[in-house]
């Protein structure tokens, strides 16, 4: 599904150059568990963005599906992020002023919520235990629970790739669990192809596809 070559991205301050991925070249099938791992500095979260068409690489190509992301109009990026892709970052994101239904339901603001969309969204966190918190607001749930309304938000346009930013870095281990197990079972029954970005390697299972960046290129795979 995803192919990266000799991928370069590079941040200018100033007058300086800062080189962040210096020739990143790597695949993920389709249907993957992939994790990107890595220390601090290394690359991962600008990587991930790469690959969601949230930044273009400075050098180098990405073919999804076989078609070049840098060849993509503003609009055809746009189409890509809001039908294919579902993000999940660590930050959640989350709207204080709406209830955890209504947040997960923010992507469908701009073209109308029909009630099935409302059900749907109910039924994803009734699936995820969030049952008896549909009506609550950021501020009276859990960082777990929260991050399921993220992964719920993600998961409601049924993407195709969810990219993950660190999506337990703020949770303790059993939340940190519940969290992958989620996400496992959007691959199994969506056949979603799942990229994450983490620290933590505890979650990782023979059959994933694990990609370790150092100094901005792919160490191990």
């Amino acid at each position: 599904m995803i192919q990266v070559d000799k991928v370069t991205k590079t941040h200018r301050r100033g007058e300086t150059e800062i080189p962040v991925l210096r020739g990143v070249s790597c695949e993920i099938p389709d249907g993957a568990f992939a994790y990107i791992i890595g220390p601090s500095g290394s690359g991962k979260s600008t990587l991930l963005y790469l690959l969601g068409a949230l930044d273009r690489p400075t050098t180098g190509t990405i073919r999804i599906d076989g078609a070049l992301t840098g060849e993509w109009s503003a609009e055809r990026q746009d189409r890509f992020r809001r039908h294919d892709v579902g993000f999940i970052f660590q930050s959640f994101n989350l709207l204080e002023n709406l209830t955890a239904v209504d947040n997960v339901l923010v992507p469908e603001i701009p073209r109308g919520i029909p009630p099935e969309r409302r059900n749907e969204a109910e039924r994803l966190l009734r699936e995820l235990g969030l049952g008896d918190r549909l009506d609550h607001r950021p501020s009276q749930l859990s960082g777990g629970e929260q991050q399921r309304v993220a992964i719920a938000r993600a998961l409601l346009k049924r993407p195709r790739l969810v990219l993950a930013d660190e999506p337990t870095g703020e949770l303790d281990s059993e939340n940190g669990s519940r969290i992958f197990e989620d996400l496992r079972r959007l691959q199994a029954d969506q056949g979603a192809t799942v990229v994450v970005v983490t620290h933590d390697q505890r979650y990782i299972r023979d059959r994933d596809l694990v990609l370790t960046i150092r100094d901005g290129v792919i160490a191990r795979d």
